[in-house]
């Protein structure tokens, strides 16, 4: 039966569009997070928020990173390792090239 998606090894290229958003998303996300630490002044409350955003932080960067390999799997069922963004992905270094979310 076929029900009109890719065949296998062929990536929907919104997929791939969707995943590289994603990545970038939510890594510009995580190092803006980071960004903005208020000094709240009261020592526990202070400590209690920076583990919060730290914590949040990494969920998001871990978020991006799995939505990397996701590429990076997808990528490697393809002919040639480009992907919609311009940037490709490498096997060696396990990373792709990040814009900062700016294009």
């Amino acid at each position: 039966m076929t029900d009109g998606s890719p065949g296998a090894g062929a990536a929907d290229p919104a997929v791939l569009r969707a995943l590289t958003t994603g990545r970038s998303a939510t890594r510009a996300m995580s190092d803006e997070l980071l960004t903005h630490l208020p000094d709240l002044g009261d020592l526990p409350t202070q400590r209690a928020l920076d583990g919060w955003v730290e914590q949040a932080a990494d969920t998001l960067r871990a978020l991006s990173e799995a939505l990397e390999e996701r590429l990076l799997d997808l990528g490697s069922a393809r002919v040639g390792t480009e992907v919609p963004d311009g940037g490709s992905l490498s096997r060696t270094t396990g990373s792709a090239p990040w814009d900062g979310g700016r294009r």
